[in-house]
């Protein structure tokens, strides 16, 4: 069964932000905890999640200032050493050393770079740290990096950009293998969907389909380690939402198609 598809996913919870402005979202590697940032407060967030990637079991544990007084997109690097901070303001991504993995109390700020949008609102990674993606609120592009030493910003050289689908993006994300991204846009209160047809290579990437969000002003949004459950963060109603994404099975879709043949005959 093919997860990661936006046209399968079915709202099933919600819960109350920490923050006032949530803005953006985040998982450790195996969903036992929850991170989410805010502007209303400048910091990010940390939960104690007990049941892997359900919200509902989400404990808040603890939060730390965030370098930017308006950040507004976050990351983590592939093993939880490194945690990554988008500046609004002032223009900038903030880099993190975590001494001990996914514990924000264990956050160092090390370096920062300039961003190639004078407001840039989202980011993301490839899977091992060799591109780096921005989202330009100003510009409505999305842009990547190549980045010689993986995960280290002070080595991302902008190589290209495209055009967003929404007039007011605010975050993006890959699925598992680069074969998808999806862009959240407020403007239209959507997540859109992309194939990709050379993996993490925007240049390649087709817009495919789009979904409404649960919150008239989505600012974020995540996926579980694959794909059947889908999370979006919500402005306006200052919630982060919980989709289940259940494809029908193969079985179902070939004998939908054939009775579809037939009746066309």
């Amino acid at each position: 069964m093919a997860y990661f598809n936006t046209a399968d996913a079915t709202f099933s919870q919600s819960i109350n932000t920490q923050d006032s402005v949530p803005a953006d979202m985040a998982w450790n590697g195996d969903g036992s905890k929850l991170y989410e940032i805010g502007p209303g407060s400048a910091k990010i967030y940390e939960y104690d999640v007990s049941t892997p990637y359900d919200i509902a079991t989400a404990t808040y544990s603890q939060s730390i200032n965030t370098q930017g007084s308006t950040p507004r997109g976050m990351a983590w690097n592939n093993d939880g050493s490194k945690l990554y901070e988008v500046g609004f303001v002032s223009a900038k991504i903030y880099e993190y050393d975590v001494s001990t993995a996914y514990d924000i109390g264990t956050a160092v700020f090390s370096k920062s770079i300039d961003a190639y949008d004078s407001t840039p609102i989202g980011m993301a990674w490839n899977n091992d740290g060799s591109k780096m993606y921005e989202v330009g609120y100003n510009s409505d592009l999305i842009y990547e990096y190549d980045v010689s030493t993986p995960y280290d910003i002070a080595t991302a050289t902008f190589s290209k950009s495209i055009n967003t689908q929404d007039s007011t993006p605010r975050g993006m994300a890959w699925n598992n293998d680069g074969s998808k991204m999806y862009e959240v846009g407020s403007g239209s209160a959507k997540i859109y969907e992309y194939d990709v047809s050379t993996p993490y290579d925007i240049d390649t990437a087709v817009f495919s389909q789009s979904v409404s969000t649960q919150d008239s002003a989505p600012t974020g949004m995540a996926w579980n380690g694959d794909g059947s459950k889908m999370y979006e963060v919500g402005f306006i109603g200052d919630k982060i939402y919980e989709y289940d994404v259940t494809p029908a099975p193969a079985a179902t879709i070939t004998a939908t198609a054939r009775r579809s043949h037939l009746m066309s005959m």
